[in-house]
């Protein structure tokens, strides 16, 4: 478990900071450039928490879909479709228009604040969890809520990374 978490972030590191190449852009969120909303940081904020909503409540209903299914390792195809997906929209938001000093960060806290209330959420739900019956594995339970922890806090650090320090460069 622990290789294949560490495995995943070295992917992902590797995903962002790519040298030389082609970056990878979203198409239609490039042309929401010329819409009058898409100049204001706090509705591009807006705009990446429902995308982030979408995105992991789309996941999140396949992922149920597919425990009724009996097809072993598609739910780690479709997770990491989920974290490419992902890191392709954050840079797409991040390449769709030129950035006045301090937007992109208000774009990050908005956007990446889905993730960081998840994390609250899973957090108190950890802080507050009784056991429900005698013999229940206590133990189980609270690695589901640490992966809960892992997964939302480190989508929240690298979406916020993303969106803040991603450098823009307009030549490629």
């Amino acid at each position: 478990m622990t290789l294949m978490i560490l495995l995943g972030f070295i992917c992902v590191l590797f995903f962002m900071r790519k040298s030389g190449g082609k970056t990878y852009r979203v198409k239609w969120i490039l042309s929401l450039n010329k819409h009058n909303w898409f100049q204001n940081p706090w509705l591009i904020g807006a705009f990446l928490f429902g995308m982030n909503l979408l995105l992991f409540g789309s996941t999140a209903l396949i992922l149920y879909g597919i425990t009724f299914m009996m097809i072993p390792y598609v739910h780690l195809v479709i997770m990491v479709g989920a974290v490419v997906s992902s890191i392709l929209l954050w840079q797409s938001i991040v390449y769709a228009r030129d950035w006045g000093k301090g937007e992109r960060l208000k774009v990050g806290l908005v956007g990446s604040g889905f993730y960081l209330f998840l994390f609250l959420i899973i957090l108190y739900k950890w802080m507050m969890y009784v056991l429900q019956y005698p013999g229940e594995d206590e133990f189980m339970s609270m690695i589901g809520f640490f992966i809960g922890e892992l997964v939302t806090g480190m989508a929240f650090i690298i979406c916020f990374v993303i969106i803040v320090f991603l450098p823009v460069d307009k030549r490629v």
